[in-house]
């Protein structure tokens, strides 16, 4: 018997062997050859999948580079469109072969070569599988980056005890993962700026977090503003329009990240919420760091460290003060006692110290302030005096007050300057003071308090508001006013006023018509930005200055012939077309500065160029066919030409910027006597062999030798011909240095490029180079010779790519390593020592970067990137000497990504590096050197396990690791013994963030018994696109007591696309505890079942957010059965949970059971959808017995409830259950047609619905937005729901949408006070008017009215019953007025029988509409004018039209409060208008 059994399992294993080693392999080969066609069909199928997907990434990449300029198409992104191409080239070349063989053995094939072609299709269709399986990128492409952070600090400023103890604790609260908010709070001028931007500097060079953000809050703490500024550093473009909106955006980008924010100068309490910060809780998210001048405002924002920062002791006092008036042993006693005086006056203030100090002590910055300072004739009334002297005079008045510290310098290329807030409150204080006789106000508060005339008002902050009217301004001289809603009858009294500044913010409301201001006959200097209409403004002839930035109107031409007294016209980015007639510019004689943009593809005439004779200031976009012939530019003060391209945020990076860009050609003696003071230079496209401004091997016009001290930024591209960049033979010995003052240097798509710098190496000096970039300069061998790089002091970025050819940065000299290293002492040589960051990409040529004698000596962290360089070996090219000098380098680094460098083996040495990413580099070559690596990113390694097989220690110092295409890796740790004999004891102790991406084959987390400490830290765990993967957690046997438990201080779980997945967590009861988990995220995991066991909810005592999508297997989210065989032994509750969210699971029948459901008291939001199999939202498990409930389920938190497409759904509790839900503000019904009731009592006044069933009628009372669609029930359902004010009282918006059988919204009398804000009603076919003419005095908060499609309508105000009988009565009335106070949006579209906005004898006004779009209604006779200075709308329908308009065809009415004059002009009629009650 034994021996039968025997017998056949060895049958039966032989069997199996010989169908896994000889039939497989044959039937694979067979396969080659007898279904070669279907081969080539499949072959031709992967084909057009591979076409599809490369058609999608190629316009997704199109799309991104148009949605931002700036955007850098990811590596991967480049490489993977690259193989698609080649691999389609093969299919083509197969193609050939295969119609090759056809031709030649037709038929007869020839099996040989049909098996090898075979076998070479299989292998292409595996390949372009994968191309195609592969283009699903997460994203395309990323915004550059702009160079590192540099915040404002004051230059010397000693540290004082307080401010090192303050920057102490700081330094100790930012380490404590407890703490998220910080609050340092002292008086004004302490330093508390000063400190937290040296903070957030420090920081940031040191990477503590990704990002650094500062905000200066200021005392209006409003919230976009705060928003905004976030978002310009997260390069966001937000797409809602709402602060709700904006938030959401901002906190789903930030809570992935680790983020610093600094908020500067908060003088009130701010909800983070609202502005969509997210607290650090969770490992991810936001640190605070607030400054305040009040410690309650750290106690209201609940800091948990509060930082008070004191004034100077009286000795570091006066060694601030010494040091900043330069007072040394030299000074007499006297001086020094009287300033001893002094320094004790200040109180220990750092500002007042820094400024009376430097008081004792003996270029483009704005240029408002020149134009404002000539307007105001602050410098004398000559009439002939020339703006470039006042402009001489502002500078030097602004160069003294910054040496004086009463104005702070900028790092913006010195284009503004900044005040502190103690300077401001004096400077205006002392302005105020009765003897200087002038008075400005900076605040609207104050401005609407004072009742005296102000000679100077600036509201140039970013909030909307309205200038107050009825003031006295008849000595006000300068207004600057930006968002502000300003009425024209204002201007009437500002008979003084000579400069003005109105800035209109996209979006706003507040505008002026230029028709306003024909009164201001002392208006020297105008600044419009972003105006839409400028009618009118050639009635201005007093002005001498005009700015007209980001405006837009067509007719400008016919506008600006009229202003003959003009110095100063600025059109910059002007929008629309400028077709400038003959004369127009020659007849402003007084022009002295023109900026000009717009012209470059558009003929213009001769009188421009004319002109430009006589400027001293030009900007100019111009094409070179335009150019008369023989025209030379004149000398000019300060330029910005560009000759056939356009300009670029290049253009202000240099203190008054001398700039020319030219394109396709140079045109050298056209821009000749511009080239003396040339500050930048972009050239490009053009297909000389030299750039003839510099090279001296032509006759010059111009010494290229002062051409090249002068230079501060060179850009060339894209010149195909070009060999070398600067070209001297020889350079006169007593010349100052060539490139001295170089800064920027890029040069890019120069095929044929050999050399840049063909100079005598003795004359050049690169000392001020700080940013170079090469790309795509195939025949470069090297950058610099060793006496070039000598002088690269302050070099901060180097960027190469596409050099194929480039052998060496820094030129090899002939000899060994020993003579380098003599050469290198002899010239005292430290090489690169500002240098932060260094990017290597497709370089094929190059075997390493530096020798090791080369070392860079970098004093702070270097970012070090190396991506495809497949010749590269060693970062490194190491010689016999010591490698000290190499390890030193090594420990600078702050992060180091390395891609697809096969060769690479710098594994000699350790390298130590915050941030390493590898890519397609073998591990081994750097196994040792992960030690100190905190994150680690690696990217299609071939390693079958991270521990052992690429590091035996266990990679214990990492605390992020992101794993991506790793198509071997099976698991993170292998602890068989088939892996290693001595496996670690421990492994990944301190990971936080674990990220796993398209990892086929990974099976487990850990394959074996976890080793000690495996994952005890972990915070953050994702996993995307794993196939294979079946378990998350897994233990193989009960651990001991005192062994912590893996995953036990998870915080975030996130499980997308992982199709075998059958357990989240599997082992024995009680083996996980998850006692720190807050949100699980889950989608398309096909086979999972359940979620959680009773167990596990007992410990989710923080899990704030549960979504779940596409699980079509998911029954239950817990075990079956174990909830209601445990119910009653366990306590089931999830305290913190906020948001519950399922859709798209088919078999799931309930969400949880009640008992469960009684214990959500923070549920806030809960959603479920597409649950075709749902029956109940909340079950009782023992319903089954028949036993009656009568309770109440208390949601008190519960303010969204969203139930959609649930097509089995019965109801949302057992029966004889009700749901309180006191805090519920909207509810979604969609869908569900076997509901019948919603047992819900809700007791909030600001519920939004959003319905397509009428069975919720209870509901109604006290709603705040009410939506409704495809309602089937009466005619009046509405108006019943209305009638008597119950909802009417409370509601704000309502839209109607797709109700066929409605006739009336309003139906009898109303005389209830309403809210409604908003109405849109669409598609109501049998309605005939919108409102009864009775409740329109009940409106008064009435904003947006938008009516469409409905088919019927005729009216949008009908006469009431009643009130139409009793007009009939009485015969003729007067004329009525109905006001609509706070309407500001009118949008009528798509109604064809509609007549008229209001009966006869009604005259309408809208004072407050920004907006009338009336459109498809073409038998509308209602006509519309406006008042130019009230800018209020006035409508009236005419009894005449009326009767002789039979058949009227009016084209469409469109009006916008920004451009007045497209209605008529109201005139004031004489008739008697009765005020409408």
């Amino acid at each position: 018997m034994a021996g039968e059994f025997f017998s056949g399992a060895a049958s039966n294993a032989v069997g199996t062997l010989m169908v896994d080693y000889l039939v497989k392999p044959i039937e694979r080969r067979l396969r080659y050859l007898f279904r070669f066609h279907k081969l080539i069909d499949d072959l031709h199928q992967q084909q057009n999948n591979l076409n599809r997907e490369q058609t999608r990434v190629e316009e997704d990449v199109k799309e991104a580079k148009l949605q931002i300029q700036t955007q850098v198409i990811e590596d991967y992104v480049g490489e993977w469109l690259t193989n698609v191409e080649n691999a389609l080239k093969d299919v083509q070349n197969l193609d050939s072969r295969v119609e090759e063989n056809k031709r030649y053995f037709r038929l007869c094939p020839n099996w040989c070569w049909r098996y090898q072609l075979g076998k070479e299709i299989q292998k292409k269709i595996v390949y372009i599988s994968k191309l195609v399986e592969d283009s699903h990128f997460e994203r395309i492409g990323h915004r550059a980056e702009f160079p590192g952070l540099e915040f404002f600090t004051s230059e010397d400023i000693l540290a004082s005890k307080s401010s090192t103890a303050a920057f102490n604790k700081i330094r100790e609260a930012l380490k404590d993962g407890k703490v998220n908010m910080i609050g340092v709070w002292g008086m004004g001028g302490v330093g508390k700026t000063t400190l937290v931007k040296q903070v957030g500097k420090k920081t940031k060079e040191f990477g503590y977090f990704s990002k650094v953000i500062e905000v200066v809050v200021s005392q209006k703490s409003i919230i976009e503003n705060i928003q905004d500024k976030i978002a310009d550093f997260l390069f966001l473009e937000f797409r809602s329009k709402t602060k709700q909106g904006r938030a959401e955006e901002l906190w789903l980008l930030l809570e992935k990240e680790e983020v610093l924010i600094i908020l500067d100068d908060m003088w009130n309490e701010v909800h983070l919420k609202d502005i969509g910060i997210p607290l650090n809780e969770n490992g991810k998210g936001c640190k605070i760091i607030l400054t305040t001048r009040r410690k309650t405002v750290c106690e209201s924002m609940k800091c948990q460290v509060i930082i008070p920062m004191d004034v100077l002791e009286p000795d570091e006092a006066w060694t601030l003060f010494r040091m900043k008036a330069n007072l040394n042993e030299r000074v007499s006693r006297d001086i020094l006692e009287e300033a001893e005086k002094v320094a004790n006056e200040c109180k220990g203030l750092p500002v007042a110290i820094v400024t009376l100090a430097a008081a004792l002590k003996s270029k483009k910055t704005l240029e408002d302030l020149v134009r404002y300072a000539w307007g105001l004739e602050l410098f004398g009334k000559a009439p002939d005096s020339v703006l470039e002297e006042v402009r001489i005079q502002v500078l030097d008045a602004i160069d003294y007050l910054k040496d004086s510290c009463l104005l702070l310098k900028d790092g913006d290329g010195g284009r503004y300057v900044k005040l502190h807030d103690i300077v401001r409150d004096v400077a205006l204080w002392i302005a105020s003071e009765e003897k200087s006789n002038f008075v400005i106000k900076s605040r609207l508060a104050s401005l609407k308090k004072s009742s005296e005339s102000c000679n100077a008002i600036s509201l140039l902050d970013n909030e909307e508001k309205k200038f107050p009217d009825g003031l006295m301004h008849s000595k006000l001289e300068i207004l600057l006013l930006k968002n502000c809603n300003v009425q024209g009858t204002c201007f009437q009294e500002m008979r003084e006023l000579k400069v003005l500044s109105l800035t209109i913010v996209e979006g706003s409301t507040g505008f002026i018509s230029l028709y306003a201001l024909k009164c201001l006959e002392k208006l020297r200097t105008l600044h419009l930005e972003n105006f839409k209409e400028l009618s009118h403004l050639g009635d201005l002839r007093t002005l001498e200055i005009l700015s007209l930035r980001g405006s837009n109107f067509e007719g400008l031409e016919d506008e600006l012939g009229r202003l003959e007294n003009l110095k100063i016209l600025d059109l910059t980015d002007f929008g629309l077309k400028l077709v400038f007639p003959p004369n127009v510019i020659q007849r402003l004689s007084h022009l002295e500065e023109l900026y000009l943009s717009g012209l470059l593809y558009r003929k213009i005439s001769n009188d421009i160029f004319l002109k430009i004779k006589f400027l001293t200031r030009l900007s100019l976009e111009v094409s070179f066919l335009h150019l008369p012939l023989d025209f030379e530019f004149p000398e000019l003060e300060n330029y910005n030409i560009c000759i056939n391209r356009r300009s670029s945020w290049h253009d202000s990076r240099f203190e008054e910027a001398r700039s020319l860009k030219v394109n396709e050609v140079f045109p050298y003696n056209a821009v000749s006597q511009l080239l003396g003071n040339l500050e930048s230079l972009e050239v490009s496209c053009i297909d000389d062999e030299y750039i003839e401004c510099l090279t001296n091997k032509t006759q010059q016009k111009v010494s290229v030798s002062m051409i090249l001290q002068n230079l501060k930024q060179v850009r060339i591209e894209g010149c195909k011909s070009l060999k070398v960049i600067f070209q001297m033979e020889e350079v006169e010995g007593n010349e100052d240095p060539l490139l001295s003052n170089l800064k920027i240097l890029h040069l890019e798509r120069l095929p044929t490029l050999s050399c840049i710098w063909e100079l005598p190496t003795q004359h050049i000096k690169l000392k001020s180079l700080v940013h170079l970039r090469i790309e795509d300069c195939p025949r470069l061998k090297s950058l610099f010779s060793l006496s070039l790089a000598e002088g690269l002091v302050l070099l901060k970025t180097l960027h190469i790519r596409s050099c194929a050819e480039l052998k060496q940065i820094v030129a090899e000299l002939e000899g060994d390593e020993g003579e380098i290293s003599s050469t290198i002492n002899s010239h005292k040589y430290m090489c690169f020592p500002k240098l932060t960051r260094l990017n290597i990409s497709f370089c094929d040529g190059l075997e390493y970067i530096f020798l090791t004698s080369l070392a860079p000596q970098w004093r702070q962290g270097l970012t070090l990137d190396i991506r495809y360089c497949c010749q590269l070996k060693q970062v490194f090219r190491v010689g016999n000497d010591s490698l000290l000098q190499h390890q030193q380098f090594l420990r600078s680094l702050s992060s180091f990504t390395v891609f697809c460098c096969p060769q690479l083996i710098d594994s000699v040495v350790d390298f130590e590096a915050e941030e390493a990413r590898i890519e397609r580099v073998r591990l081994s070559a750097f196994k040792e050197s992960f030690k100190t690596s905190k994150q680690l990113e690696l990217n299609s390694i071939e390693d079958h396990n991270l521990v052992p097989e690429a590091n035996e220690d266990g990679l214990n110092g990492v605390t992020s690791l992101q794993l991506r295409d790793c198509l071997y890796l099976e698991c993170l740790v292998d602890t068989t013994t088939t892996a290693t004999k001595n496996g670690p004891t421990s492994a990944f102790t301190h990971l936080e963030t674990l990220k796993i991406e398209f990892m086929y084959r990974l099976k487990a987390l850990c394959k074996g018994q976890p080793p000690q400490g495996f994952l005890k830290n972990l915070k953050h765990l994702e996993v995307r696109d794993c196939y294979e993967l079946r378990v998350v957690g897994e233990l193989l046997h009960n651990r001991e007591e005192n062994q912590e438990r893996p995953l036990s201080n998870i915080q975030s779980l996130k499980l997308f696309y992982v199709p075998e997945l059958r357990w989240i967590f599997k082992g024995p009861p009680h083996s996980f505890t998850l006692k720190s988990l807050t949100i699980v995220d889950i989608d398309q995991c096909r086979n999972l079942k359940s979620i959680f066991s009773p167990s596990l909810i007992q410990s989710l005592e923080l899990l704030e957010q549960l979504k779940i999508r596409c699980c079509p297997n998911l029954e239950t989210l817990f075990n079956d059965g174990e909830i209601e065989s445990k119910t009653s032994s366990l306590p089931l509750c999830l305290p913190k949970l906020k948001t519950l969210c399922i859709i798209c699971c088919l078999k799931l029948e309930y969400v949880v059971p009640i008992n469960l459901a009684q214990g959500l008291p923070a549920l806030e939001l809960l959603s479920v959808s597409y649950c075709d199999e749902l029956k109940q939202l909340f079950v009782m498990p023992n319903e089954q017995d028949g036993v009656q409930h009568h309770d109440s389920l208390p949601l008190s938190s519960l303010q969204d409830l969203q139930l959609i497409c649930l097509t089995n759904l019965t109801s949302f509790v057992p029966q004889n259950y009700v749901v309180k839900a006191p805090s519920l503000k909207r509810l979604e019904v969609n869908d569900c047609p076997k509901v019948m009731n919603l047992p819900i009592q809700q007791a909030n006044n600001q519920l939004e619905l959003k319905l397509k069933v009428s069975i919720f009628k209870e509901l109604f009372y006290n709603t705040k937005v009410f939506i409704l669609k495809i309602i089937g029930d009466h005619k009046n359902f509405i108006s019943n729901i209305l009638q008597g004010g119950y909802i009417i009282s409370s509601l704000e918006r309502m839209e109607l949408s797709n109700l066929i059988r409605l006739q009336n919204i309003w139906k009898g009398p109303i005389h209830v006070a309403t809210n409604l804000r908003e109405l849109r009603v669409r598609r109501c076919n049998n309605l005939t008017y919108i409102f009864p003419v009775t409740l329109i005095p009940h409106l008064p908060q009435l904003s947006i009215l938008n009516i469409a499609s409905c088919q019927n309508l005729k009216k949008i105000i009908g006469n009431d019953d009643i009130l139409a009988s009793s007009s009939s009565s009485q015969g003729p009335q007067s004329e009525m007025k109905m006001v609509f106070p706070r309407l500001k949006q009118i949008l009528l579209q798509n109604l064809s029988k509609l007549e008229s906005f209001s009966p006869l004898r009604y005259h309408l006004e809208f004072p407050c509409l920004d907006l009338l779009d009336i459109k498809q209604c073409s038998k509308m006779i209602t006509s519309f004018s406006a008042d130019y200075l009230t800018f209020t709308v006035h409508a009236k329908t005419d009894q005449a039209s009326q009767l002789n308009d039979t058949n009227p065809s009016r084209k469409a009415i469109f009006w916008e409060r920004r451009r007045p004059p497209l209605l008529p002009q109201y005139e004031v009629e004489a008739e008697e208008i009765s005020p409408f009650k």
